[in-house]
């Protein structure tokens, strides 16, 4: 069938055109648990679902449940979570695809994966799944349904998010929801949980942009971007006050650095696309980017600069990153010092 968004999975179960099977995964946790629970809700509830460990995973046990026919309900509906191919054998890849191409129109297997990285720890955006994962996503994409859940754009998530602090009977404007959005690098499930705690602070009343820097947990991604804008503009308070935030999270210092370059690198190309008259879609398009809040927030902060000035800060991050691999550095002060080199730039 296809790979669809979580608004096309839902239209199609709302037409009855459920499939036989099913693959959610993605980085947006609670998306993937709503994509779940609707096909759980279309046969019928939890009490007509088998549930499988897909880390402990029975294939002779799933083969004998996927032949079985439903007595009380009209499918046989099995949800195997977190199956990850690559830990399985050969055989036991070769048995599986063999019982995935042998489903019976009366069953339905749910594979949902939450508690493991199907990119296998792969970053940008032209990413990837593992090799195994891949053969058993691909397959499912031309025989059933495959939704990969992942961030949706700032400015949905906003409207969601008012909508949601309505319900609980508080108030929030749309920049404190972006806000939100943002601090929480657009991940659905971190963001209800702050959601959640900021309405019972408030109690029925107003969520400020100012109460969301006080309250809300400052993510890595989201701190990274801080450190970034707050060095091109030359806040030297800001940056550092960044740094003390990244610090503190005990990431390692390659992936920080890398991380760190590659947010400056997203600002270089939307300066040099501002600066050319190209757009967000344009970037996205050219660039292959899936989601584009990192694009927006990226010309947002480019405004003002200009690539030359970006390029030297990518000069400085490249240096201190050979140094970080050639030999003994303290790589702490050596992240430190970028930091203020790249302020005087």
């Amino acid at each position: 069938m296809a790979q669809v968004d979580e608004k096309s999975l839902q239209n199609q179960i709302k037409s009855g055109q459920l499939s036989n099977l099913y693959y959610f995964c993605g980085s947006d946790i609670l998306a993937v648990g709503n994509c779940v629970k609707k096909v759980i809700k279309a046969v019928g509830g939890s009490e007509n679902v088998t549930k499988l460990d897909g880390q402990n995973l029975d294939l002779h046990q799933l083969a004998e449940e996927a032949e079985l026919c439903p007595m009380f309900a009209e499918y046989n509906c099995i949800q195997i979570h977190d199956c990850n191919a690559e830990t399985l054998k050969e055989s036991e890849r070769k048995l599986l695809l063999e019982i995935l191409k042998q489903v019976s129109g009366q069953t339905i297997l749910l594979f949902d994966v939450t508690g493991f990285d199907i990119y296998g720890g792969k970053t940008g955006k032209n990413k990837k799944p593992t090799a195994q994962n891949k053969k058993i996503i691909d397959y499912i994409i031309k025989a059933g349904t495959v939704c990969i859940c992942e961030p949706k754009p700032v400015s949905q998530i906003a409207t969601e998010i008012i909508s949601s602090a309505k319900k609980q009977g508080c108030t929030i404007e749309r920049p404190a929801a972006m806000a939100l959005a943002m601090q929480c690098n657009s991940q659905t499930l971190m963001i209800q949980n702050e959601l959640d705690k900021l309405c019972a602070y408030v109690n029925g009343g107003i969520i400020t942009e100012q109460l969301i820097q006080e309250m809300v947990t400052p993510q890595l991604e989201t701190t990274v971007y801080a450190l970034t804008a707050a060095v091109l503009k030359r806040r030297a308070s800001d940056a550092m006050k960044a740094v003390e935030e990244l610090l503190a999270l005990k990431v390692e210092m390659p992936y920080l650095m890398a991380v760190v370059s590659g947010c400056m690198i997203d600002i270089q190309r939307a300066s040099a696309a501002r600066k050319n008259g190209r757009t967000v879609q344009d970037v996205m398009s050219d660039f292959g980017y899936k989601f584009s809040f990192a694009v927006e927030r990226s010309f947002r902060d480019s405004m003002g600069e200009t690539p030359e000035h970006i390029a030297e800060c990518l000069n400085l991050l490249c240096e201190a990153e050979k140094k970080m691999h050639s030999g003994t550095v303290d790589e702490r002060v050596l992240f430190e010092k970028t930091v203020i080199e790249m302020l005087r730039k």
